[in-house]
């Protein structure tokens, strides 16, 4: 749905870049963004296992993916690493996630550290039968459930489905040899999160961190 392309886009993009020929146009749009469907191979204990990262994180989308999966790999048993945001729908969410793996104990439940993310509780209390999932109360990283599940996905010749919510993700690329950008100290300090994991790397130079200041001053002047 995000890769597709209408003849309107296509128009504006020709009337405002120039000459656009059709093998351009299908170079473009057949690469997909990060995270939407995204397909890699991984390996572990000499085994490679494909990996689906997906940014799927409320029921319609969800319900995209899990049709997808069973169109993509129809014969494959599916492995979930999975966490939402707190004012999604949890309930419906877990059950789609659910309706793809033969039980609970295909599933991995994590929690992003981010302000949004929904924790473990909230989602196993969503839906009950979360409580038979893999999720580990001590140890709420994303990493260690993605460590886990690549163990267990090479074990078994499972397909492993990282989705979710987008605050998960670049840890869970992290933990599967991605080496993800990070946001600098004056992002963090603007956001008020100070997140370990960001998803866009912006620079933390002197002149840069003044720029932002007197952008901030000048907006809450004007909104006077």
């Amino acid at each position: 749905q995000n890769g597709e392309t209408t003849n309107d886009d296509i128009t504006f993009q020709r009337r405002h870049i120039g000459p656009v020929t059709e093998e351009q146009i299908e170079e473009g749009t057949s690469h997909r963004p990060p995270c939407r469907f995204e397909e890699i191979e991984v390996k572990k204990d000499n085994k490679s296992i494909t990996v689906i990262l997906d940014v799927a994180h409320n029921p319609q989308a969800l319900e995209h993916l899990v049709s997808k999966l069973e169109s993509s790999y129809p014969s494959k048993m599916k492995r979930f690493v999975v966490g939402f945001s707190s004012d999604k729908d949890l309930a419906v969410c877990g059950q789609l996630v659910l309706s793809s793996v033969p039980g609970p104990l295909n599933l991995h439940i994590v929690e992003a550290s981010h302000p949004r993310a929904a924790n473990l509780e909230s989602i196993i209390d969503a839906e009950p039968r979360l409580r038979e999932s893999n999720f580990d109360q001590a140890d709420r990283s994303i990493t260690a459930q993605v460590e886990y599940a690549l163990e267990l996905a090479a074990e078994k010749d499972e397909v492993l489905v990282v989705c979710g919510s987008v605050f998960l993700m670049a840890e869970a690329r992290e933990a599967l040899g991605y080496n993800e950008p990070r946001d600098s100290d004056c992002i963090s300090e603007v956001a008020g999160s100070n997140l370990k994991h960001g998803q866009e790397n912006f620079g933390t130079s002197d002149n840069e961190k003044a720029a932002m200041k007197a952008a901030s001053k000048a907006s809450s002047i004007l909104s006077k």
